[in-house]
């Protein structure tokens, strides 16, 4: 009797196990689709090019532009969401620092048939760090992503004294719409 509930006991172990998502870009897109998949999003998840504005991001004359940053930038996670055809990503890229630390932007996105963006959402950005705790970091949160779980534990309000995501917050969120960050604090400038 006590080997059978043993063997229950293991039994209930190895059958209970949850899936393991595979997130390495690697597994899904070669080096070259990697930076093609950077470049088709860096208009929305990058700066702004010299001179381009939300309305002209998308203009010829800023082609070079895009692809030096998209090129500075790194496809960490990856994960084709064969249920719902979403994409989801997490690309990293390095932020104005002293040291050398990266941000990592998170979000979700959906393809038609000619490989056109149909929906782009990015879920959060990342305070910048440097990039052993970026990635460990990311990799905690793209996983909670994926799987629809709350991610308000991680604002920056809730998640004292550790920083995981700066935005959204209470004054910043995605417009979906125009695939942009939107704060709705007025900032005077004088």
């Amino acid at each position: 009797m006590k080997y059978f509930c043993l063997f229950l006991t293991i039994l209930c172990f190895t059958s209970c196990k949850t899936e393991t998502l595979n997130t390495n870009p690697d597994t899904y897109l070669s080096e070259s689709d990697q930076k093609n998949f950077n470049y088709s999003i860096i208009r929305y998840t990058g700066r702004l090019a010299k001179k381009a504005t939300h309305n002209t991001k998308f203009d010829n004359k800023f082609d070079d532009e895009y692809l030096a940053l998209a090129e500075a930038s790194n496809l960490a996670f990856y994960y084709p969401d064969a249920k719902t055809g979403e994409l989801y990503f997490a690309i990293t890229k390095i932020a104005p620092s002293l040291k050398l630390k990266k941000t990592a932007t998170v979000g979700k996105l959906k393809k038609d048939a000619s490989g056109n963006i149909v929906s782009y959402e990015e879920g959060f950005r990342t305070w910048k760090m440097e990039e052993p705790e970026l990635l460990q970091k990311t990799e905690l949160l793209f996983l909670k992503y994926i799987k629809g779980e709350d991610l308000t534990p991680y604002y920056t309000k809730n998640s004292q004294p550790e920083f995981y995501i700066e935005f959204p917050d209470e004054n910043t969120y995605f417009d979906t719409k125009n695939r942009i960050w939107v704060s709705n604090i007025s900032i005077g400038i004088k």
